[in-house]
Formats: structure tokens, sequence, C-alpha cells
């Protein structure tokens, strides 16, 4: 049977959850999914939040809006009870995609300051959430006999940090992420072998820097600029698109790959 190529990158009626739904990726990720037919579920924190950002979007008379359930991906039972509802309420989950972003207020602490108990809890909040968040989704999308599931990682899951374009600013890589992410990169290989005897398919997409001028350092973004190939840095709608191939039939024999999408940042 032939795939109508008009109908590769629709999603229509699929369940998708995504973990985080504030951030740049997060927010593009709610705005385009639903125009796509999908039915998009968030998993946060703070659900008022939330629906207050939800309340700002604009979205076509025929999509379903985002619907937001509480999640805190770093505790079993939170991922477990999210799980839950959602399969009570929409009975299947097609594709998770693992973009929540939890880290503590040291974060961007220097690799030399960093304490044993901010370093475990960020491993333990981020990386182990998105384990905890595929372990969950695998038990029903093993039963279905397919699914999707995406991880969000980073150019710095593959590559070291440029640390000079940090350098004269306010700025610098946490040194925690690189170990996180590049844990993600090599957990999606292994759940990518793992799961598909059960038609379930597992990809990563890493992006490469995003500019924000909330927080970013002008310095910080020049240099960013200077230093890939494409000359400037991502802006969210970069990102949507390799996500929609990821998720759709267009990539259905597609598994255990990490796609960059940095501009070039990693091809020098």
């Amino acid at each position: 049977m032939k795939t109508d190529p008009n109908k590769l990158f629709r999603l229509d009626n699929r369940v998708i959850i995504v973990t985080g739904g504030s951030g740049l990726i997060g927010s593009e990720i709610l705005r385009q999914l639903p125009m796509l037919g999908a039915k998009v579920i968030v998993g946060v924190r703070n659900t008022d939040k939330f629906n207050d950002q939800v309340r700002s979007m604009s979205f076509p008379g025929d999509c379903l809006e985002p619907f937001c359930y509480e999640l805190d991906i770093s505790n079993h039972l939170s991922v477990q009870s999210f799980f839950t509802k959602v399969i009570n309420d929409f009975g299947k989950v097609d594709v998770l995609i693992n973009n929540a972003f939890p880290k503590t207020k040291d974060w961007s602490a220097l690799f030399e300051d960093v304490k044993p108990s901010s370093l475990y809890k960020n491993l333990c909040d981020h990386a182990g959430g998105y384990f905890l968040c595929c372990q969950e989704t695998a038990t029903y999308m093993k039963k279905q006999k397919n699914g999707v599931i995406l991880n969000v990682g980073s150019i710095y899951g593959k590559v070291g940090p440029h640390f000079p374009i940090y350098e004269e600013t306010s700025m610098t890589s946490a040194s925690a992420y690189s170990l996180i992410k590049g844990g993600i990169h090599t957990f999606t290989k292994y759940l990518a072998t793992y799961l598909a005897p059960h038609n379930i398919r597992v990809n990563c997409i890493s992006p490469g820097g995003l500019q924000d001028d909330s927080y970013q350092d002008p310095e910080f973004i020049n240099n960013y600029k200077e230093n890939t190939p494409l000359g400037r840095m991502a802006e969210p709608e970069d990102i949507i698109g390799p996500v929609i191939f990821m998720i759709s039939d267009a990539s259905k024999y597609v598994t255990g790959e990490i796609l960059m999408v940095d501009g070039g940042w990693t091809a020098w």
C-alpha cells in the first residue's frame, strides 16, 4: 500500500504527551501540533501558569486546545498518576515528547563549585525524569504494539562547549548539562533497540542554542552566531519541523537516531 504524501506529516487523532510546555521549544510544540490534528496533553508542575499560557495562544476553530495535567517527572508516583489519568481519559498514548527541563537554582555554578547534592538532584530530576516517563509510557505502548518516543537532547550531548563564546559575559555552560544530555543520547539508542520488537520507535532531537534576549548576554549571542555555519542562533520554528518529522509517519523507518538541529554547529 502506497503512502499518501499529503498525510505523511499529519497527526490526526494521535494522543501526544509533552512534558514541559512553557519554554521556547515546548510553547512552539503546543502551538503547532494541534493544527495537524493531534490531541496534545501537557504535563507540568504548575497547571495554573500553563493554562494562562494556553489562553494567550490562538488556535483555529477545528483544533483541540492542549490539555494540561499536573506532572512532576522527578517523582515516580506523579509520573504513574499522570499516565494513568491520560489512559483513563484518552484510552491510549501514541507519542511521548520528553521536553521538561527541571533544574536547581544553582544550576549555573562553575564546575569547581557544584555541590554533590545539587549534582545528584539535577541528574535524578532531569535524566531520571526522562527515564521514568519512558518507562511508564512504554508499558502502554507495548500493549498497543506501537508508539513513538522523542527525547530532547542537545549539541552538548555530542560535543563539548566552546567556552570562548562565554568569555566576558555572565554566562557559562552548566557542567551537569553535558553529563545529562550525553546520557539521554545513549539512552535513546538503548531504548530504540530494546523496544523495537514492540514496534516502538525512539529517537532524539538535539537543538543548538535558541536565541532568548530575555536572559542571554548580547556578547554571547554575537559570539554564538559567529561560530555557527548558518550565522545565527535557532528560533523555535526551526525545531518544530524536525519534531513533526520524527513523530509522524514520515519517519516510520527511523529509530535510534540523534538528529542535530544546530545550524551546522557540530559540523565544524
